[in-house]
Protein backbone atom coordinates (compact mmCIF):
# COMPACT_ATOMS: atom_id res chain seq x y z
CA UNK A 1 0.00 0.00 0.00
CA UNK A 2 1.14 3.41 -0.88
CA UNK A 3 1.21 6.17 1.73
CA UNK A 4 0.04 9.35 1.44
CA UNK A 5 2.27 12.49 2.35
CA UNK A 6 0.01 15.06 4.01
CA UNK A 7 3.25 17.15 4.19
CA UNK A 8 4.83 19.41 1.31
CA UNK A 9 8.07 19.69 1.38
CA UNK A 10 8.77 23.56 0.39
CA UNK A 11 12.25 24.65 0.11
CA UNK A 12 13.81 27.93 0.47
CA UNK A 13 13.89 28.14 -4.04
CA UNK A 14 10.27 27.49 -4.28
CA UNK A 15 9.36 29.46 -1.64
CA UNK A 16 7.80 32.42 -3.29
CA UNK A 17 6.18 29.96 -5.94
CA UNK A 18 4.39 28.73 -3.07
CA UNK A 19 3.40 32.25 -1.64
CA UNK A 20 2.34 33.02 -5.11
CA UNK A 21 0.35 30.01 -5.82
CA UNK A 22 -1.57 29.93 -1.87
CA UNK A 23 -2.38 33.75 -2.39
CA UNK A 24 0.03 34.77 0.46
CA UNK A 25 1.55 37.13 -2.06
CA UNK A 26 0.21 38.43 -5.65
CA UNK A 27 0.86 35.61 -8.22
CA UNK A 28 3.68 36.56 -10.29
CA UNK A 29 3.20 34.62 -13.79
CA UNK A 30 0.44 32.45 -15.24
CA UNK A 31 1.42 29.05 -13.15
CA UNK A 32 0.92 30.21 -9.93
CA UNK A 33 -2.05 31.92 -11.29
CA UNK A 34 -3.45 28.83 -12.43
CA UNK A 35 -2.56 27.20 -8.95
CA UNK A 36 -4.32 29.92 -7.39
CA UNK A 37 -7.95 29.38 -9.86
CA UNK A 38 -7.53 25.61 -8.86
CA UNK A 39 -7.10 25.43 -5.40
CA UNK A 40 -9.66 28.38 -4.82
CA UNK A 41 -11.95 26.91 -7.40
CA UNK A 42 -15.39 26.52 -5.36
CA UNK A 43 -14.38 29.14 -2.39
CA UNK A 44 -17.32 31.57 -2.05
CA UNK A 45 -15.98 34.92 -1.43
CA UNK A 46 -17.81 36.74 0.28
CA UNK A 47 -16.80 40.34 -0.19
CA UNK A 48 -17.74 40.33 -4.35
CA UNK A 49 -19.64 43.63 -4.92
CA UNK A 50 -16.86 45.57 -1.92
CA UNK A 51 -14.79 47.86 -3.76
CA UNK A 52 -10.87 47.47 -1.81
CA UNK A 53 -8.79 50.69 -2.66
CA UNK A 54 -5.18 49.64 -1.24
CA UNK A 55 -4.31 53.22 -1.27
CA UNK A 56 -6.27 53.98 1.16
CA UNK A 57 -5.36 50.93 3.61
CA UNK A 58 -1.96 52.44 2.85
CA UNK A 59 -2.38 55.84 3.85
CA UNK A 60 -4.67 55.36 6.78
CA UNK A 61 -8.01 56.85 5.27
CA UNK A 62 -9.95 53.49 4.84
CA UNK A 63 -13.12 53.12 7.11
CA UNK A 64 -15.71 50.37 7.04
CA UNK A 65 -19.25 51.18 6.76
CA UNK A 66 -20.81 50.44 10.22
CA UNK A 67 -24.53 49.90 10.85
CA UNK A 68 -26.35 51.07 13.74
CA UNK A 69 -29.06 49.54 15.69
CA UNK A 70 -31.69 51.14 16.82
CA UNK A 71 -34.03 50.73 19.88
CA UNK A 72 -37.66 51.65 19.01
CA UNK A 73 -39.92 53.34 21.47
CA UNK A 74 -41.56 50.40 22.03
CA UNK A 75 -38.56 48.88 24.18
CA UNK A 76 -38.72 50.06 27.96
CA UNK A 77 -35.00 51.78 28.47
CA UNK A 78 -35.15 52.61 31.79
CA UNK A 79 -34.32 48.43 33.15
CA UNK A 80 -31.21 48.52 30.58
CA UNK A 81 -30.02 52.23 32.16
CA UNK A 82 -30.66 50.96 35.65
CA UNK A 83 -28.55 48.37 34.94
CA UNK A 84 -25.73 50.68 33.49
CA UNK A 85 -26.22 52.20 36.85
CA UNK A 86 -25.59 49.40 38.89
CA UNK A 87 -22.51 47.58 37.27
CA UNK A 88 -20.73 51.41 37.65
CA UNK A 89 -21.57 51.85 41.00
CA UNK A 90 -20.84 48.35 42.57
CA UNK A 91 -23.06 46.10 44.96
CA UNK A 92 -23.40 49.20 47.65
CA UNK A 93 -25.83 51.10 46.13
CA UNK A 94 -27.89 49.22 44.17
CA UNK A 95 -31.42 49.28 44.75
CA UNK A 96 -32.61 45.90 45.69
CA UNK A 97 -35.43 45.31 42.95
CA UNK A 98 -32.45 45.69 41.00
CA UNK A 99 -30.21 43.59 42.68
CA UNK A 100 -33.21 40.87 42.43
CA UNK A 101 -33.24 41.00 38.73
CA UNK A 102 -29.83 40.89 38.46
CA UNK A 103 -29.65 37.65 40.28
CA UNK A 104 -32.56 36.26 38.70
CA UNK A 105 -30.39 36.54 35.34
CA UNK A 106 -27.53 34.47 36.81
CA UNK A 107 -29.70 32.00 38.21
CA UNK A 108 -31.48 31.51 34.85
CA UNK A 109 -28.26 31.21 33.04
CA UNK A 110 -26.91 28.76 35.54
CA UNK A 111 -29.59 26.71 35.41
CA UNK A 112 -29.82 26.59 31.68
CA UNK A 113 -25.76 25.42 31.32
CA UNK A 114 -26.35 22.66 33.82
CA UNK A 115 -29.13 21.24 31.54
Amino acid sequence: MSKKNKHIDVKEENLDQWLGSTGFIFPRNESELDTFNKLYQGYDFKLKDVKIDPDQIINGSFSLETKILSITKDIDISGINELKVAARKGEGSIPDHILKKVKGKHKNLDESADK
